[in-house]
């Protein structure tokens, strides 16, 4: 045996570097890659099943908003713990009609997913018009909507 290491020391090496190098590939895969098992949103929605929104409920959101006379068309979209609402309006709509409207969202989801939920709305119009579009944000900890600060027309 010790004849083979002396003839073969530099294959022998190889071999023993090759084996340190590919432990230290796994140690470093485990400290700087996360695991693929995990979900993308960690714990952050746990108790998610308890306050699900449903396609039929989320139909009934788009509808709600719809039924204005003042809403060409809505879109909601669920990304995690935020629901996203896009709402086009008419042209000759204003800031605060367009500020109730999206209180409309609010309407159609119950308490506990209100508590649950962050709300974020997109109001826009087809036209490039000054003060549109605007964003509302609901956090699920406040009552009502914070809005983008409003355009001062020129």
């Amino acid at each position: 045996m010790k004849r083979y290491l002396k003839e073969h020391k530099v294959v022998v090496a190889a071999v023993i570097f090759m084996l340190i190098i590919v432990v230290l590939a796994f140690f470093v895969k485990g400290a700087f890659f996360t695991n693929s098992k995990n979900a993308v949103y960690g714990n952050r929605l746990d108790g998610i099943e308890k306050v699900r929104i449903d396609s039929k409920q989320k139909d009934e959101i788009v509808k709600h908003i719809e039924e204005d006379s003042a809403v060409k068309q809505a879109k909601y979209k669920l990304q995690g713990k935020i629901i996203n609402i896009i709402i086009t309006v008419n042209d000759d709509v204003g800031l605060d009609t367009a500020k109730k409207i999206a209180d409309k969202s609010l309407e159609k989801l119950k308490d506990d997913q209100k508590k649950y939920y962050d709300v974020q709305v997109f109001v826009k119009k087809d036209t490039d018009a000054k003060d549109f579009p605007i964003i509302g944000y609901k956090q699920r900890s406040k009552g009502g909507f914070s809005w983008t600060k409003d355009r001062v027309a020129e």
